[in-house]
């Protein structure tokens, strides 16, 4: 499962750009959306960051409107939009709608049966997934979006999160398995 893509397409937002661990910026500027996809990642990386343990994984995964959803998630939101807003040069309500529709796609896509099976994605398994996509999330970070001092993670804008290949996958999947045990 890759949330990011899967999400994206839920919504028909532009194709995710991979950002080049190098230089920061996309892969392919051309077809860049810098709204949806910082909308997108920062709703992810604040999902991912709000589901560290267990029992907020849990009552993350019980929201069942997109307000009730970003509130968990971000508090007041503020910080959020303001955040997006600085990046993207958009306006406040473009950005807060954009926002709610995220969470709205993400419920929708929560909501729909997992892996073929009749169980939506709940507590647990949400705190299990979200482990698992954070080096999907964390690939589509652009360069100057500030998500670090968002969520008061400065991993989260490292490069190295970015890299791919031989080494930098068996170093992610190393990773993994210690951001797993609680």
């Amino acid at each position: 499962m890759n949330i990011p893509q899967q999400l994206q397409e839920q919504l028909k937002y532009p194709i995710l750009q991979s950002i080049d661990p190098n230089t920061g910026h996309p892969q392919d500027e051309n077809v860049f959306n810098a709204l949806t996809q910082a909308t997108l990642i920062t709703f992810l990386a604040g999902l991912y960051k709000a589901t560290r343990t267990k029992d907020n994984a849990s009552m993350i995964s019980h929201q069942q409107n997109d307000g009730e959803l970003l509130t968990q998630i971000f508090g007041a939101q503020k910080e959020a939009v303001d955040t997006i807003v600085a990046f993207t040069q958009q306006p406040t309500n473009v950005v807060e709608q954009t926002l709610h529709e995220v969470a709205n796609g993400y419920l929708e896509l929560m909501r729909a049966p997992a892996h073929n099976s009749t169980e939506s994605i709940k507590g647990d398994s949400l705190y299990d997934l979200m482990t698992s996509q954070r080096n999907e999330i964390l690939k589509y970070v652009p360069s100057g979006l500030t998500l670090g001092h968002l969520l008061n993670d400065e991993t989260i804008e490292d490069n190295t999160n970015k890299m791919q290949g031989p080494i930098s996958t068996l170093m992610h999947k190393i990773e993994g398995t210690f951001s797993k045990s609680d």
